[in-house]
């Protein structure tokens, strides 16, 4: 039963972290009977409150109803109020998308930016809160497991959310009845959105049709379901915590690449929970765990990618690279003598020939000093690049010097260039280019020492 103290005791049950009196929060309102419910909730126990109402501009008259209904009510009850207009069937016009999903758009997009004016204005955190309720977690439970879905899909709408926007929904332990119940016993007036009554969407052919249908064989299906969405999200919290350990202890790195060895990976390769647990971080979706898995039979430089990350076949690993759209690009002038770059650091300095012993190491590059102008510049390699390769009297192609060195797609990836306007005088710690070798009329030498980052 929902009162104004069983809602207290819930709240502080799921929301131990969120003083009501000490926070400030943002109520999502339409005008319908849960958010209003919500609302008059968090006023009758001393909230901090402000009202945000998105007329979507769907359904004429009733739209400019359900706005100005919303004002009354703020109105009424002193409760700050903010309206946003909005032409959502041209938006999703414009943007080629389903008006449901226009209108979610929009609207989450517009709370997130009240949100941050009134963290300024309010001096301290915002918290949005929804009045999804347990009806609304039935039915969403019901749509996952109708499409397909994992362990994580059948728990539901989470009470809180804290990535992008710190989201709270206080009403999910309560029955669309239970908050019917409690507006007719304290006299609180709401409307009702007509597109509610149609099946037009599968949500309410869900709300409309089915669970009635069920309801008349299970009668308590809503607590029943509800109770073991709370059961599942205890036996998810395992679950992760499981899989988490497992892929920590199996990540490595060297030379600065992260990788995960293919035969710690096969080790649970029959189980996609285990998969799933890694890839999701990525931006891979569930529907690429088969995609993913194969890569590990590819050959060498095979890859999948998404928008952050690329998975990438080399002999016995997968390594796991971030696409960072940015480049290396320092200018580094004669009185620089330390570089830090991405990948490797750069120690300059210029000796005299006379007594200079030479380090055959790849890492220590020799350069006649006579012959360098400075600023150089100190970037990443590109496919047009070509360079005279320490030994030979002809240029060759950087991409087919690369190539010869078998380096794997990630170190290849990020090999940089000591440039001098448009010649290279170094691909840094490989190869200088012959024009620029320490010669029998060499006077100083500009010594460079390169240190690979870890």
């Amino acid at each position: 039963m929902l009162s104004l103290e069983t809602f207290k005791q819930v709240w502080g049950k799921q929301f131990p972290a969120t003083n009501i009196k000490n926070n400030y929060f943002l109520i999502a309102v339409s005008g319908g009977l849960d958010s209003i419910v919500l609302a008059y909730l968090m006023h009758q126990i001393g909230a901090k409150c402000t009202i945000a109402h998105v007329n979507f501009q769907l359904r004429g008259a009733e739209s400019e109803r359900d706005e100005n209904f919303v004002r009354s009510f703020s109105s009424k009850w002193n409760i700050p109020l903010f309206v946003h207009k909005f032409d959502t069937a041209q938006y999703a016009q414009t943007y080629k998308m389903g008006i449901q999903e226009a209108a979610r758009e929009i609207r989450y997009a517009w709370f997130d930016t009240l949100m941050k004016e009134l963290t300024i204005t309010k001096g301290k955190p915002i918290f949005l809160l929804t009045a999804h309720h347990a009806d609304d977690q039935v039915e969403t439970v019901l749509m996952q497991l109708f499409r397909g879905t994992g362990l994580h899909g059948l728990t539901g709408i989470p009470a809180r959310r804290n990535d992008s926007m710190a989201i709270i929904r206080p009403l999910l332990s309560f029955t669309k009845a239970q908050l019917s119940a409690f507006a007719q016993a304290n006299g609180i007036q709401n409307i009702e959105d007509s597109s509610n009554t149609k099946n037009d969407y599968t949500r309410n052919l869900i709300r409309n049709k089915l669970i009635p249908e069920i309801e008349a064989v299970y009668p308590n299906v809503t607590q029943n379901i509800v109770a073991t969405v709370e059961r599942l999200k205890e036996a998810a919290e395992i679950v992760n915590t499981t899989v988490d350990a497992y892929w920590k202890k199996g990540l490595r790195i060297s030379k600065g690449i992260l990788f995960i060895p293919i035969d710690y990976w096969e080790k649970v390769i029959t189980n996609q929970t285990y998969t799933w647990g890694l890839i999701k971080n990525y931006g891979f979706k569930a529907a690429q765990i088969e995609e993913v898995v194969k890569l590990m039979h590819a050959s060498d430089g095979a890859y999948i990618e998404t928008i952050s990350h690329r998975f990438i076949k080399w002999k016995a690993q997968i390594q796991l690279v971030a696409n960072d759209a940015s480049t290396e690009h320092i200018i580094i002038n004669k009185e620089d003598v330390e570089v830090e770059g991405k990948w490797q650091n750069l120690h300059f300095e210029i000796k005299q020939i006379t007594g200079l012993s030479i380090n055959p190491n790849a890492n220590y590059a020799y350069l006649d000093a006579d012959l360098i102008q400075w600023p150089l510049l100190l970037r990443t390699w590109q496919s047009a690049d070509y360079f005279y390769p320490l030994g030979l009297r002809k240029k060759k192609k950087l991409n087919h010097f690369l190539g010869s060195l078998k380096l794997n797609p990630t170190l290849k990836a990020r090999v940089n260039l000591l440039t001098m306007g448009d010649k290279i005088l170094w691909v840094v710690g490989k190869r200088i280019d012959d024009r620029f070798k320490v010669t029998n009329s060499t006077k100083e030498v500009l010594v460079i020492t390169c240190i690979d980052n870890p």
